[in-house]
């Protein structure tokens, strides 16, 4: 196996510049994802890796060795696509050992693999049978087999899940780290979906409109973002924002919101007098408090989901989400006070949306 470095990276197409400068380290055995919206260059970056697309300025490497210049059939990689990429015309078994037929491996050896791979990814029924007689989920395992039986020193996965139903995805998702757990094959792993990289990352790489805007463990960023973007990406439902403005209230500092709220901010904050701030608080921390509250907020929509219960509610003109475990009748249109408790409050700067 081997860690996976990438230094000063830039991607040109023409005048347009989809990458900007990326810095990357992965270590050896790590499962490492490249999160954020359509459009924000992690595909990009992977086919960069892969060897698919060229690099126009900066460095990767694989262990000691630089890539820039290597063909992808010698980088030792393997990749599932998310379109599976079967051949239709050939069996199960012959699409798993197809790589090393090519190789010119010993027909033993060839066997031998495919086997292992099919008992790890439980394919032993099916390798007789042609990839359209076969589930989705199937599908993406003969795919993952395929990449298994080369030996790779690194894993890329792109967006391999996106074709699958929800119910089959939590299904592929946890077996893909099953497997990462039992093989510790490096692996770079490219996802939209925010829940799949909290899930199954050891560390995440945020990207946003070519740049990377947090690396970290999923806690890490869950805990702490650095910034507005990577505290509303991560997180489902996503983190509350409310505009505000601090002030001295005697002698405890507030945020005072735009309707006149008064927000308790946290012992030793950094934000300054008059400072414009956007106070944030995610949807499982905000509790009931009687009538005693910091936020006032007036019930929009109410969504029971069985093992909790969303409240869609207007804070000063802005729409937040609270989430409950205990079950309560909240009622369309009733006014509700809610507070976070001091060491869940996250601070940004209004101006530049970083963390405070």
């Amino acid at each position: 196996m081997a860690s996976v470095t990438v230094r000063g990276i830039e991607k040109w197409y023409g005048n347009v510049q989809i990458i900007h400068g990326v810095d990357i380290d992965i270590e050896d055995e790590e499962f490492v994802v490249l999160v954020g919206p359509s459009g924000c260059g992690k595909s990009t970056l992977l086919r960069m890796i892969a060897g698919l697309e060229t690099i126009t300025k900066g460095e990767i490497s694989i262990g000691s060795r630089i890539i820039n210049d290597v063909p992808p059939r010698n980088r030792d990689i393997a990749m599932v696509f998310q379109n599976y990429a079967l051949y239709p015309h050939m069996t199960v078994s012959e699409n798993i050992g197809f790589s090393l037929k090519l190789r010119k491996k010993p027909k033993d050896e060839i066997a031998r693999k495919i086997g292992e791979a099919a008992e790890i990814l439980n394919l032993g029924p099916y390798l007789q049978r042609s990839p359209r007689q076969l589930s989705g989920g199937q599908r993406q395992r003969v795919a993952m087999g395929r990449a298994l039986v080369r030996d790779a020193q690194v894993f890329l996965y792109d967006e391999p899940l996106s074709n699958l139903d929800a119910k089959l995805r939590v299904v592929m998702r946890t077996e893909i780290k099953a497997l990462h757990q039992r093989l510790k094959t490096t692996s770079v792993y490219v996802t939209h979906d925010q829940i799949e990289a909290m899930t199954m990352a050891d560390r995440i790489v945020v990207m946003n409109k070519g740049r990377v805007e947090q690396v970290g463990t999923p806690m890490d960023l869950y805990d702490f973002p650095a910034n507005l973007f990577v505290a509303d990406f991560i997180g489902s439902p996503s983190m509350n924002f409310i505009e505000a403005t601090v002030q001295q209230d005697g002698v405890l500092p507030m945020a005072v919101a735009g309707d006149g709220a008064k927000l308790l901010l946290p012992e030793g904050h950094r934000a300054k007098p008059n400072q414009k701030i956007i106070y944030g608080a995610r949807p499982e921390h905000l509790v009931l408090t009687g009538g005693e509250g910091d936020i006032v907020a007036t019930v929009e929509v109410v969504e029971p989901t069985g093992a909790n219960i969303q409240v869609f509610a207007t804070v000063a003109g802005k729409r937040i989400c609270a989430l409950f475990t205990e079950r309560r009748n909240f009622v369309p249109g009733e006014t509700i006070h809610l507070a976070c408790p001091a060491d869940k409050i996250h601070l940004f700067d209004a101006s530049t949306g970083m963390r405070i």
